[in-house]
């Protein structure tokens, strides 16, 4: 069985992971089209505010912070900045 702290896990390793897909220094050799739809699903994808958020109203499904995922806050302002960034550059990834 899933546990809260788990799946909010998932969602924000898999926010880290598309950000990773946008950075051709840490994933060379991606393809555009790859990078493009990465770009394309960080752009809605949940920050740090909404996960909050998300805990506080549906503490069953995404619960609160265990201790060693604390530092998963961090992962949230990565996706954040990264998504804000490529917006204020009006950057499309590729």
């Amino acid at each position: 069985m899933t546990m809260p702290n788990e799946r909010r896990w998932a969602v924000e390793n898999t926010g880290r992971f598309l950000v990773d897909l946008l950075n051709p220094k840490q994933t060379p050799r991606v393809p555009s089209a790859i990078r493009k739809e990465a770009y394309r699903c960080l752009k809605h994808y949940p920050g740090k505010y909404h996960m909050e958020l998300a805990a506080e109203q549906a503490p069953g499904v995404f619960g609160d912070w265990d201790a060693e995922l604390k530092n998963d806050n961090e992962v949230q302002d990565e996706i954040t900045s990264a998504t804000e960034a490529s917006k204020q550059c009006g950057e499309d990834p590729g």
